[in-house]
Formats: structure tokens, sequence, C-alpha cells
């Protein structure tokens, strides 16, 4: 084993609702954060240089573990889920604690929820929908956390209806906590043919969520009918007008809209409490972002409103000030301008960034062979060794590691390709020439290792893979 790299450090896990720039000097498609994308914001204690963003789960990392998910011969398909509507890391029982904890997320290890569904071609029956939260298993099929059919059953709705989960936050012993993305007549706990709103955020008390089993955290069974709206549009509008943040123009922000994302915080000024919605129901703390909130701000409920605030400081600014993106780490795209994006999904982890993404995902070359491409490597890493490996059709085999970030290893052939230094934080690599009358899929996965670390885990990146035509 190679020495450990970079400590795990607590932070936000976030996606964009359009692609914006990072303020890091992270070099070619590392510096686009795309909304199918996960990126990482660490907040650790003080941050004097101020917040910075990076990709945690790039597009290719999320394309080698659906597959040939839509069975065009391609792994790149640019458009896979949408958009990522809502995230959660998950929960387990820690024997060395003995107590249930967040598990510490790699892109494996984290849940989501799409605005397009993803393909069954090689999931089979399951499917990762606009209404499910869930994630993708070694072999490409879905692990769901909470289908769609649960949520409906939670909501009381008995029909055809399709719903779309836009934001959703859970804890073992507190409960489920989402919002829809469309306005809805639901039937809730004692209050039949309520109007649910977008912008409402809607509570499932632990007490009435059955789990798959002890220390697997995933719903097995709701009750039907015993969902209850805790923060209705309309107050949630207090919260946002109180917090004093602004939108990406410098106007303040006094409407929520749509409710897009929402953590569970336990931080300084938090409390769990209880609100009386025919029984009691437990309300925590919470982050949240809304579609009002543009140029990348994160409110809290803390005193009925404010912006959230982090160990890097207040994420969002207050009027005269535009909201230009800075509070997150992201760029500023005009002078009087911030941002276009609203934080679309959100989750609170401890973790690392290592990851790879080239420049080009496909070389189309029609048998007459060229120039490879360009991959980019982003980690905190003294030193990082890429390997290249030929991928298969479908869904690359691996063999499961489970240390640092990534857990699985892609490169069997074990072909050394690549080594190189990193210059703060990132490194880049030429690919091999294509010759003539070769086609086929080329995957690449770095290891990485610092001289001064004395841990003995294997620091492993997110796979990525370029199509050749």
């Amino acid at each position: 084993m190679v020495a450990g790299a970079t400590a795990q450090v607590p932070g936000a896990l976030l996606t964009f609702s359009q692609p914006e720039n990072t303020v890091s000097t992270a070099g070619g498609p590392l510096q686009v954060l795309h909304p199918n994308e996960i990126a990482f914001m660490p907040l650790p204690p003080g941050c004097p240089n101020g917040p910075t963003i990076g990709k945690w789960s790039p597009r290719t990392c999320l394309h080698v573990m659906a597959g040939d998910e839509n069975g065009d011969g391609q792994y790149w398909n640019p458009s896979l889920f949408g958009a990522i509507d809502a995230l959660q890391v998950g929960w387990g029982f820690f024997w060395q604690t003995n107590s249930t904890a967040k598990v510490e997320p790699n892109p494996r290890a984290i849940y989501w929820s799409p605005s397009a569904a993803m393909g069954t071609v090689v999931s089979g029956s399951g499917q990762l929908r606009p209404g499910d939260v869930g994630r993708i298993h070694v072999n490409g099929t879905v692990d769901i956390l909470m289908s769609m059919e649960q949520f409906k059953q939670a909501l009381g709705l008995t029909g055809s209806e399709v719903i779309d989960i836009d934001a959703f936050a859970y804890e073992p012993g507190i409960g489920i906590y989402f919002s829809l993305d469309q306005d809805i007549v639901g039937n809730l706990a004692c209050t039949p043919g309520l109007w649910v709103q977008d912008g409402d955020l809607v509570a499932i008390p632990d007490a009435v969520i059955t789990w798959v089993g002890f220390g697997d955290y995933r719903v097995q069974s709701v009750p039907l009918n015993c969902a209850h709206v805790v923060l209705p549009e309309a107050i949630l509008n207090w919260h946002v007008a109180n917090s004093g943040l602004t939108d990406n123009t410098g106007a303040p922000i006094t409407i929520a809209g749509d409710l897009e994302s929402l953590e569970i915080f336990h931080g300084p000024g938090s409390s769990v409490g209880a609100t009386n919605v025919c029984g009691t129901v437990p309300v925590p703390t919470f982050w949240f972002t809304t579609e009002t909130m543009t140029g990348g701000s994160v409110a809290s409920t803390i005193a009925l409103g404010q912006a959230a605030m982090s160990a890097c400081g207040q994420l969002g600014w207050q009027a005269p000030f535009i909201q230009n993106g800075s509070p997150l780490g992201i760029a500023q795209p005009l002078a009087n301008v911030g941002p276009a994006s609203y934080v679309n999904a959100l989750a609170l982890g401890t973790t690392e960034r290592f990851v790879l993404e080239p420049l080009a995902h496909q070389l189309n070359y029609g048998l007459g062979g060229g120039p490879g491409t360009t991959v980019h490597v982003g980690g905190e890493f003294d030193y990082v060794f890429t390997w290249v490996d030929l991928a298969p059709a479908t869904i690359a085999p691996s063999i499961t590691v489970g240390q640092n970030l990534f857990p699985e290893w892609y490169c069997l052939g074990f072909m050394l390709w690549d080594f190189g230094v990193t210059v703060n934080g990132f490194h880049s690599f030429n690919t091999p020439t294509i010759p003539v009358l070769w086609s086929g899929k080329l995957m690449f996965q770095s290891i990485g290792f610092d001289t001064a670390s004395n841990s003995s885990l294997l620091n492993i990146s997110t796979p990525c893979v370029i199509d050749v035509n």
C-alpha cells in the first residue's frame, strides 16, 4: 500500500442549477461545475483564503458507475440524470463508537435524486427516477434509499401520479424531510385534500418509518397518509426575508418560491424542536436554498431565518452587496451581476477530493487514428500515479478496495501510464495516440500519496473513461 494523503475534512457537497466556474486554479474541464455532477466545498476551522470549491464526482465518474445505461454504445452521456436535484449522505451504525452516525461519503456512498431518469440497459428493472432517492451499485444496479412509491404512500397518493423530489434530508431517530418539484393535492396525516406546495417542507417522523434493518437506514416502508407539512411555503418566505440575503442582482430576496435543497444542521445555534401537527413531529434546524436564491447563497432556519454560518464564515451576502458567488467559491461572471445559479442540492459530510476528467470525453476518428487528449487531475497529493486500461462496452469490472475516497479500482491491467507532481492541487497528462483501425474505450485511474503521511490507506481517484470511435 501507499502512504495516505490529505486528511478528510468537513464540508458541503453541492450541485448548481446551471454550469458555474470555480475560482480555484483547476485546469481545463475541472474549472466548470455542471448541474449533473457533484462539487465539494471544504469547511475546515478557518479559511484564510476564503471558501474554495471543486469537482468531487465529475460526470465521467458517474458514467463509469452507470455504464452504457442508455444503450447507445457510449459511456459519454452529457445529459445523464439531467440535474442532481437532491443529495444526502447515508447513515450507519458504527461499532467503534457504538452509535449511529453519517458515513464518510464517496461517489458510491452518497444518495441523490435526478431530474431525469437513468436508463435501464445496465441496471435492468431497477431505475433511478426523479421521484426516487438512491445510488448506483458496483455492477450498475440501483440501490434505493426511498422510492417514489414510498413518498406517494406517505403523501396519501394512491393513483398514477408521478412526483419529483426536489429536496431531501433525513436522520434516523428524527425523521425524513423533503419537498416536491410541483404542487399537488395530497392526503396527509389528518389533513385530507391538502394542497402541498413546491415550497412546503414536508416531514415523516421517525416513529412511523420502518428501516430495512439494524444499521441499514434505507426505507422499507412508511404508512399511508403519514406525512406532515411542518414548514409551509408562506412561513419559508419569512425565513428567506429575515435572512436579508440578496440575489445575483443585489435585490433582497423576500419570496422563497420552490424549496431546492435541504440539510439537517447540528452546528452552533441549532436545535431539534417539535411542532404539533396532528401529533408531535420533530423539526430540527435546517440549511436550505430556494429557486430565488440566485448567486449561490445558503440560508438557515436559525432565528427564523439567517444566512447559514460555516467554519469559513457566512454563506451569503446581505444588502447592499450582490450575491457574487464568493461565499461558495464560484466565479462572478460580470462586474454587476452574480452567478445565475441557485444551489440545487446540498449535503454536509466529511470527505476529500481526488478526481480525473478528460478534456475530450470522445475521440471520433472513424478508425483513422489521431492524437489523444489531456486528462486533468485534482487532488491535494504530492505525487500522483495514473494507470490506463481498456474498458468493456457496458460497464467496467472493478475490485473493491474500500479505502480513501473512491472505493474501487478499475485498471485491472495495472499498466502505469503517467507519474506526476501536483502543483496547487492539480496535474495533467496526455493520453495515448490512437492508432489507425483501433476503436474502444480507454479507462484511467490514479493513486496519490504524500511523503509526510504515515497513513496506510490507498488514496484512489474517481475513474474516467474516453470513448474512441
